[in-house]
């Protein structure tokens, strides 16, 4: 048999500023099977800024299906939950129970692919379920020990675990499940391969910029040296901004910012550039993180330097270049200075095995193993 749907629970909302791998796995498998999107139930603690107040409040509603399938949701269902974001409360966590076991969803011979791990027991209502762990949530969750205790929970009760880092694998097996496949993201690498623009002697960053992840001081040293930047991406995101850090920024000369621009106007910004910037700090958070821009970077034939994070420890190479402080800065002059048709040709040919199409087939194949091998998908 195979399943009816595909029901992912994600930690973000399906239009968010900037999509990660659920709103892109989801897109991919309603290629070939229904996909109905659950938005997130609010793992991040909330603040009392306006975004995060608005978002409160619109959990308060009903649950319901946001929008339909069609083509600006690309053909995936989005259901909006009602839950309670204060998860550390045990009070709220039995009402948060109460409410996720009446979501609109239809879960009869349906699998659930989970990214959050706090789930509140909807995976019982599935014939099957995947945890799908991106982030080491727990370091950035309002209750870290709340987290943990789910997580552990669900690792016993699913029927596939996969882990999209070896920070993450490493953290997984260490709570309690050995058999965590290994997924690193991906990308839509046909999009970043097809722009063509005249290239300059730039660097780029292209994600949230937020305090917590973003070493500033690293684009300040890449300034101070002459570099050319351009960064692109939201400022303000999950309750933070970094508008201080970005005015100081601003104020320098060579760095220039282009905002949070749709997927094919930053193919075209990278397409018009020689090197990408991963400039993340080096915390508990992200240890975990194997950013989606690797592959983004590669397909548009950038050199890509970033810091020395430990999920990269196994991809380095000289397309993919670890480094700190001036270090970082010298290798991305070498990146201008090295920069030929011949390695755009090379990074190309790396990134194309690493695509949101072959993942989103490799997605279907293993649902099908869960489900056995009659009526594959």
């Amino acid at each position: 048999m195979s399943p009816k749907r595909v029901v992912i629970l994600s930690t973000a909302d399906f239009a968010s500023a900037v999509w990660t791998n659920k709103q892109h796995l989801a897109r991919e498998l309603a290629r070939r099977v229904p996909v109905t999107y659950i938005e997130t139930f609010g793992t991040r603690k909330p603040t009392f800024a306006a975004t995060d107040l608005h978002r409160m409040l619109g959990r308060l509603h009903p649950s319901r299906n946001v929008k339909a399938p069609s083509p600006t949701t690309s053909g995936v269902e989005v259901v909006r939950p009602k839950v309670i974001p204060f998860h550390g409360s045990a009070a709220f966590r039995m009402l948060n129970k109460y409410l996720v076991q009446h979501l609109p969803v239809e879960a009869d011979g349906a699998v659930l692919w989970t990214f959050s791990p706090i789930t509140y027991g909807l995976e019982d209502r599935f014939a099957r379920t995947v945890y799908h762990s991106v982030d080491l949530l727990h370091t950035q969750h309002s209750s870290p020990e709340v987290c943990l205790a789910a997580e552990a929970a669900l690792l016993k009760k699913a029927d596939c675990v996969i882990a999209s880092s070896v920070g993450v694998q490493n953290h997984l097996r260490s709570i309690g499940r050995d058999d965590v496949l290994l997924w690193e993201n991906v990308a839509d690498t046909a999009l970043y391969e097809a722009a063509h623009e005249t290239r300059q002697s730039r660097a780029v960053f292209a994600g949230n910029l937020t305090p917590s992840k973003v070493d500033f001081e690293m684009l300040h040293l890449l300034a101070a040296a002459g570099v050319q930047v351009s960064l692109a991406g939201p400022t303000s995101i999950d309750g933070t901004s970094a508008q201080r850090e970005m005015d100081g920024l601003l104020a320098l000369p060579g760095i220039d910012y282009v905002g949070n621009l749709a997927p094919a106007e930053l193919a075209r910004v990278l397409a018009a550039s020689m090197v990408g910037l991963i400039p993340y700090r080096l915390n508990e958070y992200t240890a975990g993180v194997f950013p989606m821009k690797v592959y983004e970077y590669l397909a548009a034939g950038l050199k890509v330097v970033s810091t020395a994070l430990p999920s990269l420890e196994q991809t380095a190479s000289d397309d993919l270049v670890l480094a700190e402080g001036e270090s970082f800065v010298k290798a991305v002059q070498a990146g201008f200075e090295s920069w030929s048709e011949h390695a755009v040709t090379r990074r190309r040919a790396l990134a194309r095995g690493h695509s949101w199409q072959a993942r989103g087939q490799q997605a279907l194949t293993l649902i099908d193993g869960l489900f056995g091998a009659e009526g594959a998908i």
